[in-house]
């Protein structure tokens, strides 16, 4: 467990200071769980163990994949995460009725969950990710007088209100690959037309989606792989040919999620699933 708590800590002084995750890091992980479950596979004399611990990563593998296809992390959170999984993935032998580590003083096993164990630690993640932004962004409503995006404090307008607060404006000359661009609104259906025959061209690197709203054009970033060399170029060939106006481009502000999965950890090893111990809650109150 130390061993894990290292690696993601290292991880996060990467993501925190540089906004990457080198892969060596998920690689170390992921060779430590390959090694940790042969060891245990070895030591009970039970192939079964190593079976599942690559089954249950494979399955692990494809929803973090799914998360990083719609841009709810990066590519880094993604390959650690797998690693994570591989290596926590002994937790779960009790899903296939291998209770060798139940008796671990782990509050997690007193608790009736339904999903692997690391899903557990995401979704910690997720709710201390949640609160945190939710304060964040109330901090900075108050503190920079933007309550106008906070005319009806519902859920609904929450992710609007999120992505105009966390936004940032860069100029046309800073734009860089891997910034992933909200929404440009431009009148010329010139542009529009060329950004999608590009896009349509074989082997195209195009990481651009161009759609009409109402009497606007527009365009965005594809995913969370944020703008390619080739975007870059369009972009500047389409304002030097005076065919967009407006210089300036709102990009989507990261928010380092790594530190988030290393407190969901932390607070998965002393207090277990935060959702089973919510729902405890309410079950005590109704």
């Amino acid at each position: 467990m130390f061993v894990i708590l290292l690696i993601l800590s290292i991880a996060d002084y990467y993501d925190l200071k540089f906004g990457i995750i080198p892969n060596k890091l998920s690689l170390i992980l992921f060779i430590y769980g390959i090694l940790f479950n042969l060891i245990l596979s070895i030591y009970f004399n039970n192939a079964l163990i190593f079976i599942f611990s690559i089954a249950l990563t494979a399955l692990i593998t494809l929803i973090s994949f799914i998360l990083w296809h719609i841009g709810f992390w990066g590519g880094g959170d993604f390959k650690l995460f797998i690693g994570l999984s591989l290596a926590l993935s002994f937790l779960d032998l009790n899903l296939i009725n291998l209770n060798y580590f139940s008796n671990l003083n782990l509050g997690i096993f007193n608790q009736l969950i339904f999903y692997p164990k690391v899903i557990s630690i995401l979704l910690n993640g997720i709710l201390i990710a949640l609160i945190l932004i939710f304060f964040s962004i109330i901090y900075d409503v108050i503190r920079n007088n933007k309550i106008k995006y906070f005319s009806k404090l519902s859920i609904l307008n929450f992710s609007l209100a999120f992505s105009q607060i966390t936004a940032k404006t860069v100029s046309i000359e800073s734009l860089s690959e891997g910034m992933v661009l909200n929404q440009y609104y431009f009148k010329n259906q010139i542009a529009y037309d060329r950004i999608n025959d590009l896009k349509n061209k074989k082997d195209s690197n195009i990481n651009l989606k161009a759609y009409k709203e109402g009497d606007f054009y527009c365009f965005s970033s594809l995913n969370s792989m944020g703008l390619t060399k080739e975007d870059i170029k369009l972009i500047n060939g389409l304002y030097k040919m005076d065919l967009i106006k407006n210089p300036n481009f709102k990009i989507k502000a990261e928010i380092p999620f790594m530190p988030f999965i290393t407190l969901g950890y932390i607070g998965f090893l002393i207090f277990g699933d935060f959702i089973a111990i919510i729902s405890t809650f309410i079950k005590l109150l109704f």
